[in-house]
């Protein structure tokens, strides 16, 4: 054969070049490789979702013994309580972490800008885990509690007017009075 000479080959043909097929063991090319691609993501946003410890955090509504509210959560992330003080009526925010060692709650830091009842009006002594520091910066008062290890949340939920909101670290923000009563008596929990 030379250069000028043609080859006519049938597309049924073993020797015709074939679409879509990559040439190492026939696998089929890109169809085959998004399918893979997709898969995979997929499965890295289910692993972020589900939270790489296999931590829970849960509401816990304790007249009922059920839980009310779950979402998968990470050691080492940090989520706040915020409400408004039922006699200030000032907003109240409180820091929490969950516990990089063992599944439970630490508590890091108590934010308001106005004296009310229980409320802190200076360091305090933590037994065992040392003192507070209080810090009044810009009109506030911030009371940090290092890290101190409570385990869980317990609380009264308040009314409208309290409006109890969890805000995890991603935003989304939980009404405590969306997923269960006011007056009742709940446990924020972290269960692995």
């Amino acid at each position: 054969m030379t250069e000028r000479d043609e080859v006519v080959v049938r597309p049924d043909s073993p020797a015709a070049p074939r679409r879509g097929v990559l040439a190492w063991g026939g696998m089929p090319g890109w169809r085959t490789i998004g399918v893979v691609a997709l898969f995979a993501v997929v499965v890295i946003v289910a692993a972020t979702r589900t939270g790489d410890d296999g931590l829970e955090f849960e509401v816990r509504d304790m007249g009922a013994d059920e839980v009310v509210y779950s979402r998968p959560v990470t050691a080492g992330e940090t989520f706040r309580l915020e409400h408004t003080h039922s006699v200030t009526n000032r907003p109240v925010v409180e820091i929490f972490a969950i516990d990089d060692e063992a599944p439970a709650i630490l508590l890091r830091e108590l934010r308001f800008d106005e004296f009310g009842p229980n409320l802190p009006a200076g360091a305090e002594e933590l037994g065992d885990d040392g003192e507070t520091t209080f810090v009044h910066e810009n009109g506030a008062y911030r009371v940090l509690h290092h890290d101190m290890r409570i385990g869980t949340v317990p609380l009264r939920v308040g009314s409208d007017a309290v409006d109890h909101t969890v805000v995890f670290a991603d935003g989304e923000r939980l009404r405590l009075l969306d997923v269960t009563r006011r007056g009742e008596y709940v446990e924020l929990a972290v269960r692995g």
